[in-house]
């Protein structure tokens, strides 16, 4: 914002406030990424900041995978870490015909410009790690095709697919062995034991768990939006917990309240404008809010288009809808 030198004192002292910080909340990741995209409004803003990422960005991941050997050796310590860099991140990789695939999801930054700048953040910090440029086979995002498509492969330099299941990225296999110019085995060894400590601190509960966990909360959820009330007070009380136990066992699981709600509306807001029976005011009180106007602004965070644009998309997807 700096260096464009946009005009907003108030937004730029929040972000002093959270650089000065070792974490972020995703969140409030999310809300502060869309806050700079209204001041400057470009196309792959998500894409265009995660690119000018570093592996120092990564706190101690990154400076753990930096002293590995090769991208292959890093990219396996990234796995098995990443819980330290983001909450509620659910990767899986394989590898096959001499491409990587890789695909993750976030449970709770899961905006498109969360998920386009962590999807190019991990670009750059493949490039950064080798000291090369990394051209991708293919890569993936989780919402719409937009209309600037072109930025997007020209800024990743591959094609990109959208309306993915996850957020996706094949590079060449034989870049696993190329060499890392920082390798230190002695440094990494101490990483790899701060990593270790930080991630037995971290709140331990089993995939299935988390994953029974969210979907208890997101059927009475679902039970809330029928009442019109979907607060985490309301929600809290009908699952017979207080608010405090509440956002405890959320966070226990990598969760934010926020963030599942969010996750929610979005989900049922798609299928609902897909259905054209359904007014847009309809599809607003349908997903608990007294104003469609807020409506609005939430489907234009998460998708970067208005549901009205997003039913032109899906008209013009299918030819089915009026």
């Amino acid at each position: 914002m700096r260096e464009r030198e946009l005009l907003a004192p108030a937004l730029l002292d929040e972000l002093d406030q959270y650089l000065q910080s070792p974490t972020v909340p995703a969140y409030k990741f999310c809300e502060l990424i869309a806050a700079v995209r209204e001041q400057n409004p470009v196309s792959a803003l998500g894409i265009r900041l995660g690119l000018a990422t570093q592996p120092n960005d990564f706190g101690v991941v990154g400076y753990m995978v930096s002293y590995c050997g090769t991208l292959g050796q890093a990219l396996a310590r990234y796995h098995r870490y990443h819980r330290l860099l983001q909450r509620g991140l659910v990767s899986r990789t394989e590898l096959k015909d001499g491409v990587l695939h890789m695909r993750w999801r976030q449970a709770v930054a899961n905006t498109p410009l969360a998920c386009e700048f962590s999807l190019a953040a991990f670009v750059s910090l493949c490039q950064a790690l080798i000291g090369r440029a990394v051209t991708p086979i293919r890569a993936g995002l989780p919402f719409p095709k937009p209309d600037d498509l072109g930025i997007y492969q020209a800024l990743l330099g591959c094609s990109v697919d959208f309306d993915c299941d996850d957020i996706e990225l094949a590079i060449p296999a034989h870049l696993l062995a190329l060499p890392i110019s920082s390798k230190d085995p002695y440094l990494l060894r101490l990483l790899e034991q701060q990593a270790k400590v930080l991630l037995n601190q971290l709140p331990q509960m089993e995939d299935a768990q988390a994953g029974a966990s969210f979907h208890r909360v997101q059927e009475q959820i679902l039970e809330s939006m029928k009442n019109g009330d979907v607060s985490a007070v309301a929600v809290a009380s009908a699952l017979d917990c207080s608010v405090r136990t509440f956002y405890r066992q959320l966070r226990s699981a990598g969760y934010s309240y926020r963030g599942l709600l969010a996750h929610t509306r979005h989900t049922l807001a798609r299928q609902y404008l897909a259905d054209p029976a359904l007014a847009q005011t309809d599809v607003a009180l349908l997903l608990g809010y007294s104003e469609q106007s807020s409506f609005i602004r939430a489907f234009r965070s998460w998708t970067g288009m208005t549901p009205g644009e997003y039913r032109s998309h899906l008209q013009h997807k299918t030819g089915n809808l009026g």
